[in-house]
């Protein structure tokens, strides 16, 4: 696995072409991005009344911290401003928005010494985003919002790009996952998992630690082994990201290997164009 460091752009189909090889690219110092991580913190800030958004946690009650962690999500995933300056930092990186699909615009937020895990879109364990999508063509954008540390980061498990694990994509349904939630009463935790599951550990001493600077966007293919580092750290880590499509990609049958998901029914119906929001599902009619 390379890890490729640019500040140009590339073409959807250079890009595609190295992801799907499974390498990295990290795109620096995209000021549209730059531009991302001052809004975002701004925001962040005033809803914290001040407080540091990666100290917070030590100065609020685990209730209030939680409410402003979902609070705090809920927001950047419905901000039309944070969303188009995201869109356009992934322009500066060379995607052309008129061929690509996305799913949604999202935070993470990763709290301070391993804290508030469960029952908050935070830690998320080992995984291929492709196990749930079944789509092969898929790519990962994530980005920090402040600086990061290898103790506070996104690792990667380049030995298993060639090589399956043992997972639960044979069994997992994602039809099934929306029953058992729409069953499940309000502020009760959903017992299917949202996602297919990683059924025995991987070598962690093989892990590759990403550590990109504010303003920086890493891009992966979505096929790639991956988790969230444990936060150990005394600060917090705020990120953001998205899943996109390129529909040549699509129409060519360019993606990554499948290795180990044996998933068959492609989640189309997560897309939506982003220019026009027009379905996926509608363009794939004709391919």
């Amino acid at each position: 696995m390379n890890i490729i460091q640019t500040d140009s752009g590339m073409t959807d189909e250079q890009r595609s072409k190295v992801i799907f090889a499974g390498d990295l690219i990290v795109f620096q110092q995209l000021p549209a991005m730059l531009e991302l991580c001052q809004y975002t913190d701004q925001l962040l800030s005033e809803a914290l009344n001040g407080l540091h958004p990666e100290q917070a946690q030590y100065h609020l009650s685990e209730q209030d911290y939680r409410r402003f962690v979902a609070d705090t999500q809920k927001r950047i995933q419905a901000d039309d401003k944070a969303k188009a300056m995201f869109f356009h930092a992934l322009q500066e990186a060379g995607l052309a928005l008129d061929s690509t699909y996305y799913d949604y615009f999202a935070m993470r937020v990763v709290s301070a010494e391993k804290a508030f895990t469960d029952g908050l879109r935070t830690v998320v364990g080992h995984h291929r985003d492709t196990w749930g999508s079944n789509i092969q063509a898929q790519t990962n954008w994530w980005a920090p919002i402040y600086k990061i540390e290898e103790e506070r980061s996104i690792a990667f498990y380049p030995d298993h790009w060639e090589h399956p694990t043992i997972n639960d994509t044979a069994e997992w349904s994602f039809k099934e996952y929306l029953a058992a939630r729409r069953e499940t009463p309000e502020g009760v935790a959903v017992s299917y998992s949202p996602a297919p599951q990683l059924l025995r550990p991987v070598d962690e001493s093989k892990a590759v630690k990403i550590v990109i600077e504010p303003g920086d966007i890493l891009c992966f293919s979505s096929a790639h082994l991956h988790a969230s580092v444990p936060n150990t750290t005394q600060l917090a880590r705020f990120s953001v990201e998205m899943r996109t499509l390129n529909l040549t990609d699509l129409e060519v049958g360019r993606g990554a290997p499948n290795v180990d998901n044996a998933g068959d029914k492609p989640q189309y119906q997560w897309y939506r164009h982003a220019v026009d929001q027009s379905p996926l599902s509608m363009a794939m009619e004709s391919v």
